[in-house]
């Protein structure tokens, strides 16, 4: 069983094809180091993720007994 497409047809699935192929490559780009800083901006972040993030790091100091490696300075008695 042979379908044929009129031209129409043709040139409407050619279309659609062509669009879809397209849209895929434009979102691919690279990225230089120097232009992952933005990226990285606060702005960028969920806000419930921020307060996991902050509560996950609070337990961890609290169990560790340290404090450190986040720009917190501070020693391992708990003295801020």
């Amino acid at each position: 069983m042979k379908v044929s497409l009129r031209g129409s047809a043709r040139a409407t699935l050619l279309c659609a094809a062509l669009l879809a192929t397209g849209s895929f490559l434009l979102g691919c780009s690279t990225v230089k180091p120097y232009q992952k800083e933005h990226f990285a901006d606060h702005l960028m972040t969920d806000p419930q993720e921020a307060m996991a993030i902050a509560h996950e790091l609070k337990w961890l100091e609290a169990r560790e007994g340290s404090t450190g490696g986040s720009g917190g300075a501070g020693g391992g008695c708990a003295c801020k």
